[in-house]
């Protein structure tokens, strides 16, 4: 499978240090303060510390794939 990211370029987060894609059209990056348990799922609770905006654009959304959740 490799790496699929291998070619993709990014920068690291000012706040977090987090890996953010310089091609995307904005970003988040958060401080997980918390996590739920429901069921087989995990979710995390985040609070934003950091954001910005890359460039005008359509978001890509999950019906313009081929994938599904089924939750």
């Amino acid at each position: 499978m490799g790496n699929k990211f291998e070619h993709i370029e990014f920068y690291e987060g000012q706040e977090t240090g987090c890996p953010i894609i310089r091609d995307s059209l904005g970003y988040i990056e958060c401080r997980v303060v918390g996590t739920v348990e429901a069921g087989d799922h995990t979710v995390f609770v985040g609070e934003v510390i950091g954001a910005g905006i890359h460039r005008e654009g359509e978001p890509l959304l999950l019906e313009d794939t081929e994938w599904q959740y089924g939750g």
